[in-house]
């Protein structure tokens, strides 16, 4: 781990990801607040906002994948990084002036999210390129941690700012984590791309259909992580995007607070991290569901504390931290792990679409449970991750005894 951290050939993009990353957790809580204001509250057309928020990712998550493997993953990212600051800012104008409306917000979470998109696949080959295998569990370990360091200082950012001036300059805030991540991405190595292909949409989304079909037939534990998780985020998405703050709000009338929560549930994900490499020694598919059904148990837990009192929620949702660490090295791990050479961007595109389509879904599912479900639909859900995880846990047992047999 240490040999990782002072690794100069991370060290462009760690900086990167840290900056850039402070200024996305600031930027997840005060959109969540801002809909929330926008739309007075009402969780199922919060829960649309955050469908329509996702939906770029059904077409951009397989061209990221694409590109990750065609194109240089800095040049890829510099060009995410510069889409995301430019919607940042007009964000930043239109809500400062009181010309931010609904249709806005969701144009510019759209295009964000498209961003993002683009982003993800190339940073995520950009470590095997650099590290080796036995390094990677270490190395993801180590982002892991930068992220969660982040997302602790990003929501207490937003909530200082927040506190003392208007919601809109926690936009500034996030447009200027982006010209400092632009400018360290600059120092990053260039890798030398051997594929010359040219962008078919059709070609595209056929290789993706045959990419799932050959993962379903000859890769099963990579299929049954990535469709597991899928199903669990389906669930998980929605309580932490927004039906975690807004209930926040509802019970204790301070919009500050979320931030504070969210601040110290990503401290139990620094811990999480940080003991990572030591608790876990064989990241396997079996590990990430049944991290999964715990990270669903532990939300059971925060839905029926939330209206006990603030210190119980507080240490509730640190160990929610911790575990969701746990959950998300272990994904990571076994898509780069498991992946054939020449095919993580392509299988790390195909799982941030279909899991961020899952993300998507999350808000009309939230907004369907809580017309059915009223005041339970939190627990509901809690209780949907669990069932999910278990889910996926006795397929990929099934597919493993079947492939015993087979041989």
């Amino acid at each position: 781990m240490k040999e990782v951290i002072f690794n100069r050939k991370l060290l462009p993009l760690s900086l990167a990801s840290f900056t850039s990353k402070i200024g996305d957790f600031a930027h997840e809580v005060v959109f969540a607040l801002i809909t929330i204001e926008l739309l007075s509250g009402d969780i199922f057309y919060i829960g649309l906002v955050y469908f329509l928020k996702f939906i770029p990712y059904l077409f951009s998550g397989p061209v990221g994948g694409w590109i990750a493997d065609v194109f240089p993953f800095k040049r890829n990212m510099l060009l995410s990084d510069t889409l995301r600051l430019s919607v940042t800012f007009v964000m930043f104008i239109t809500y400062y002036f009181g010309l931010l409306n609904i249709a806005g917000l969701v144009l510019c979470a759209m295009l964000m999210t498209i961003g993002r998109s683009l982003f993800q696949p190339s940073f995520r080959s950009y470590l095997p390129f650099v590290l080796s295998k036995e390094e990677l569990p270490a190395g993801n370990s180590l982002f892991q941690i930068i992220e969660d360091l982040a997302s602790i200082i990003g929501p207490l950012l937003c909530a200082l700012i927040i506190s003392v001036a208007d919601k809109s300059f926690v936009l500034l805030a996030d447009v200027i984590t982006y010209v400092l991540s632009l400018i360290l991405l600059l120092f990053l190595k260039k890798n030398q791309t051997h594929r010359e292909e040219k962008l078919s949409f059709t070609a595209l989304f056929t290789d993706t259909r045959e990419s799932i079909s050959n993962l379903r037939n000859h890769q099963t534990d990579l299929f049954m992580v990535i469709i597991g998780t899928t199903a669990c985020v389906l669930f998980t998405a929605a309580l932490l995007k927004y039906v975690l703050p807004a209930i926040i709000v509802e019970h204790y009338l301070r919009e500050e607070l979320v931030g504070y929560v969210f601040s110290l549930m990503a401290t139990g994900t620094v811990l999480g991290g940080i003991l990572y490499p030591r608790m876990v020694k064989d990241t396997t598919p079996e590990l990430v569901m049944k991290s999964w059904m715990l990270y669903g148990a532990l939300f059971v837990l925060v839905a029926i504390v939330i209206n006990i009192n603030l210190p119980t929620l507080f240490a509730s949702v640190f160990i929610l931290g911790v575990v969701g660490a746990i959950v998300d090295i272990s994904i990571i791990t076994n898509i780069q792990t498991l992946s054939r050479q020449g095919e993580l961007g392509k299988n790390y595109g195909l799982y941030s679409t279909v899991a961020n389509t899952g993300e998507s879904l999350s808000g009309i599912v939230a907004g369907a449970l809580t017309m059915l479900a009223g005041g339970f639909s939190f627990i509901c859900m809690a209780i949907s991750i669990v069932i999910s995880a278990k889910w996926a846990l006795v397929r990929l047992r099934k597919e493993e005894k079947t492939h015993e047999r087979t041989v």
